[in-house]
């Protein structure tokens, strides 16, 4: 594939002639490969258009099966949209990435993602897309698409980059190890199973412990269940309990190694993702690998069989292990340090991001501007649809929304002031009862936003619904 950009001489109607073992290749104006459409000027229009044609058509369909499911089940919706049609869209970010510089380019991913938005909320279409991605909870698409492209740049490709001033360096983050190293045919996991201490022969336990961002990591041993040797280590602050646990399994299997004697060892963890991961024969992290390396190599020499126990139920090495690795999170000085796990960066990927997308959302001169005044912060975890969105965008069945578009006669309530959102919230005395129930500041309308509130406010909106029973949703 050989992009071709037609500018002084070149033209379309007369491209140049390219053969392949004597063969001519026919130049087209756009090409699908891999499941994304190139053009020649690598501009990736026509990829996001019909990526949008089939983010609409996939919304659509959704939404003629909702009516049956959403209300018992209105987060679904977004669940589906997380999980199936952003990944969608945003698939092919390491070839178009680059173009999420141009302004133009992030403003049409957040027209691609306003068609799910709407389903997600049961807004009305005359919604600001800036509202309806803080009412659903969902990040803008082109914040999603840095985000992405940032996470393929660093933990993939292998390059440093800036996001919104913050540097990342990928030499600091874990860089999985190479799944072609290892020839398939002998790659095989260490197996566990889980088993009672008995208190029987040489028992190893280990553990990994995080208090107030220090991380530790421990073994202890114990021979007929006396404890004859023990080992703890404080790691680097950015590293997490996972690698903890996997840093204790290493003192395991070093010290198993340093034995002269022993033919069978039992070594007991309360971490089943630590030991599934060592079970993984395709997991590429390299301590896993490194881990699990060593377990091999101490299961041949030294008969070492891992076992998985509860945490926190009694048993005595356990416990052990676990008071050693709290205390080696009071160690005055850094013991092992490790690359920055790829869970921390993303975290912190997602803060710059989350921080961004309040920018945004707090800057936006014209749009949004009511909604803001009710959700003046940003957050994942956030939900409103149908009746709360029509109220907290001013986008529903009031009058002054309306008459704005054309659809009704007057923009004032029945009682004379103007009929918008803020009114029927605030000072309507047609509302007044439900209002008198409602606990919030009425000089600050953030304040409205309580889970008590959440069941009157929706009274309130079906109440003022009733005012104009005649009209259709716009």
């Amino acid at each position: 594939m050989l992009p071709i950009t037609y500018r002084r001489r070149l033209s379309i109607a007369n491209p140049p002639v390219v053969e392949l073992y004597g063969q001519p290749i026919r130049a087209v104006e756009e090409l699908k490969y891999l499941g994304v459409i190139w053009d020649g000027g690598l501009t990736f229009h026509a990829h996001f258009k019909d990526r949008k044609a089939a983010i609409d058509t996939l919304s659509y369909r959704l939404t003629l099966t909702v009516c049956k499911w959403y209300s018992k089940q209105p987060r679904l919706l977004k669940r589906i949209y997380i999980g199936a049609l952003e990944p969608k869209v945003l698939y092919g970010h390491g070839a178009w990435g680059h173009r999420l510089k141009l302004k133009t380019f992030c403003e049409y991913l957040n027209v691609v993602q306003r068609r799910p938005l709407l389903a997600m909320t049961r807004a009305y279409r005359t919604s600001s897309t800036n509202s309806l991605q803080v009412l659903a909870g969902v990040p803008p698409l082109d914040l999603r698409a840095i985000e992405t492209y940032a996470t393929f740049l660093v933990l993939r490709a292998q390059q440093d980059i800036t996001v919104y001033s913050e540097e990342f360096h990928w030499e600091d983050y874990v860089q999985m190890e190479s799944p072609y190293v290892t020839h398939p045919a002998i790659k095989d996991g260490i197996g566990f199973d889980w088993m009672e201490p008995k208190g029987e022969g040489l028992e190893i336990f280990t553990d990994g412990s995080g208090i107030n961002d220090k991380i530790g990591a421990a073994m202890v041993v114990l021979y007929f269940g006396q404890l004859i040797h023990s080992i703890r280590v404080r790691l680097g602050e950015n590293c997490t309990v996972y690698q903890a646990e996997l840093v204790g399994l290493k003192l395991a299997a070093n010290f198993v190694l340093t034995l002269t004697t022993t033919k069978r060892v039992n070594v007991y963890s309360d971490s089943r993702s630590a030991l599934q991961s060592l079970a993984d024969p395709i997991n590429t992290h390299p301590l896993v690998g490194e881990v699990r390396r060593l377990l091999k190599r101490a299961r041949s020499e030294r008969g070492v069989f891992l076992h998985w126990v509860k945490a926190h139920v009694g048993y005595h090495g356990n416990e052990l292990a676990d008071a050693e690795a709290k205390a080696a999170t009071d160690s005055p000085s850094v013991s092992v340090e490790l690359p920055v796990s790829s869970s921390r960066f993303k975290c912190k990927l997602r803060r710059i991001i989350i921080q961004a997308w309040q920018d945004h959302w707090d800057y936006s001169p014209n749009k949004g501007r009511f909604t803001h005044s009710i959700i003046p912060k940003v957050c994942l975890k956030t939900h409103f649809w149908g009746e709360m969105a029509e109220l907290f965008t001013g986008h529903g069945k009031f009058p002054a929304h309306l008459f704005r578009f054309g659809i009704g006669d007057d923009d004032r309530c029945a009682c004379g002031a103007a009929g918008d959102a803020k009114h029927y919230i605030v000072s309507c005395p047609l509302t007044m009862n439900l209002r008198a129930r409602l606990r919030f500041d009425p000089l600050d309308l953030s304040t409205v936003v309580r889970e008590c509130n959440l069941p009157i406010l929706g009274e309130l909106s079906r109440r003022v619904r009733a005012f104009l029973p005649y009209l259709q949703r716009s």
